[in-house]
């Protein structure tokens, strides 16, 4: 016999409270005795590692180290591509599996599990793959699934439970770890090719991953309250949730409305949102797949390539640390829609690149655009949508925009192939970019017609 709607979703805003704690419901923690220091910032450290690890090093080795085997392979420039917008797929169509695989098993055997796929991948690009079905097979699939199970999904729920009032400071920090190896490996998996050749570069990323699953399976805690602690160390509950005038001043807008799963997919401001998102993607894919490719078509090295590709992510970073900084006063939004107005502006000059400034423009334009449009995006996400819709927001957006932005390798390598260029996928995703960054510019948060107040639902008792 089926539930009532109100009791079930009652339950569902109460075990969603639970797991959430705001302010004003965190609460000393009555078991064992509190620890000395707050673990949540050596656990954001590791996490730092693990997305460094398991979510950008796949992405800087297949946009690197794939054109190294397809060199020796003969593989054309569409295979990488569809190989490549595979990879980009699996990292995002899985999150709804990923959400039940940390409700059956938690979020530290769904780290170790993920970060296991990446070593087995990674062993299987480095002794296995021999041409496309094994580079889709391990690369694609594998390498792809590995970052959705441990990417961002268990990454954010575990900061969200560790973090309350730092939580943005937090999750800035968190995912800086992409940055750096932006900036770190490129040049190193370079050298490793030509010192030991492209399959070396894949051991020392197995090294990694190795590494990376033994530090989660021995260091991961699912909740402050499995060491007596509290969110943010317990800063919150001793401050009794009240907040100062200069923070509550300082906050951008945040929902206070009860979205649920169906008022969301009715929001014309979600869609829009989403097809401003696919523009992020577009430009993201493409550049991490083809950025290399692109380079040593306008005349330059290799070496030249990873290097350009390490000062963009270089430019980037600093931009995500400014961000994280400034997110909670600064609207997002406006951010996002600026990040999105260079990722048009580089991804143009980089289809060009004639002449060397216009190279190293479109390189910092690429890099501060994309990094501060990944975070910005997030931001504006939760903080229009509110908490008890996120999951299916973060689990819905990521699967849309992932099968979205996939295609984009895909038609510049088609592209490339007939015409010896992919200037023309280029110029078509700056021009949309361009005009997303504006009308997002304009866009308002969203609001529900009936008042928050009685739109929150209450428990009945049988």
């Amino acid at each position: 016999m089926a539930k009532p709607v109100a009791l079930q979703r009652g339950r569902d805003v109460t075990a969603m409270a639970r797991s959430n704690p705001t302010h004003d419901d965190v609460q000393m923690p009555s078991g064992p005795a509190r620890s000395a220091r707050f673990y949540g910032w050596k656990l954001a450290f590791l996490l730092f590692l693990g997305m460094a690890i398991n979510t950008a090093l796949p992405i800087y080795a297949l946009g690197l180290l794939n054109v190294h085997m397809a060199d020796e392979f003969q593989l054309n420039r569409a295979t990488l591509g569809t190989a490549f917008a595979i990879y980009m797929l699996m990292t995002g169509l899985p999150g709804p599996l990923t959400a039940r695989l940390i409700e059956a098993v938690g979020i530290r055997w769904t780290l170790v599990i993920g970060n296991a796929m990446l070593l087995a991948g990674s062993l299987a690009m480095g002794l296995l793959v021999t041409g496309p079905i094994g580079l889709v097979l391990a690369g694609g699939i594998l390498l792809g699934g590995a970052s959705a199970v441990a990417g961002p999904i268990p990454v954010q729920t575990l900061v969200t439970r560790w973090f309350s009032r730092r939580r943005a400071l937090a999750m800035g920090l968190v995912l800086a770890g992409g940055g750096v190896t932006g900036m770190v490996f490129p040049p190193l998996l370079e050298q490793a090719v030509a010192t030991s050749g492209w399959r070396s570069g894949w051991w020392y990323v197995a090294l990694l991953a190795a590494f990376i699953t033994l530090a989660n399976l021995l260091f991961v805690r699912e909740s402050p309250e499995d060491l007596g602690q509290c969110p943010d160390g317990g800063e919150a509950a001793v401050r009794g949730g009240r907040k100062s005038r200069r923070e509550t001043a300082a906050r951008v807008y945040q929902t206070s409305e009860q979205w649920v799963m169906r008022d969301v997919m009715r929001s014309r401001t979600f869609w829009l949102l989403l097809m401003c998102s696919t523009g992020v993607s577009a430009v993201y894919t493409i550049f991490y797949a083809q950025a290399v490719l692109q380079i040593r078509d306008l005349g330059y090295s290799t070496q030249t390539a990873a290097y350009l590709v390490s000062l963009s992510v270089g430019a980037g970073f600093a931009a995500h640390m400014l961000i994280s900084f400034v997110g909670d006063r600064i609207d997002p939004k406006s951010i996002w829609a600026a990040s999105l107005f260079l990722q048009g502006v580089g991804i143009g000059l980089f289809a060009g690149g004639a002449t060397p400034w216009q190279l190293y423009a479109a390189i910092a334009c690429l890099g501060i655009g994309n990094s501060g449009a990944i975070l910005s995006l997030i931001m504006t996400f939760s903080n229009w949508f509110g908490v008890h819709a996120a999951p299916f927001v973060f689990g819905f957006g990521s699967a849309f925009s992932a099968a979205c932005g996939a295609l984009a390798p895909v038609a510049s390598g088609y592209s490339y192939d007939q015409s010896g260029s992919f200037a023309p996928v280029f110029y078509a995703i700056s021009v949309f970019c361009i005009g997303a960054a504006i009308i997002l510019w304009f866009t308002r948060p969203p609001h529900l017609a009936q008042p928050a107040s009685r739109r929150t639902p209450k428990l009945n008792t049988p």
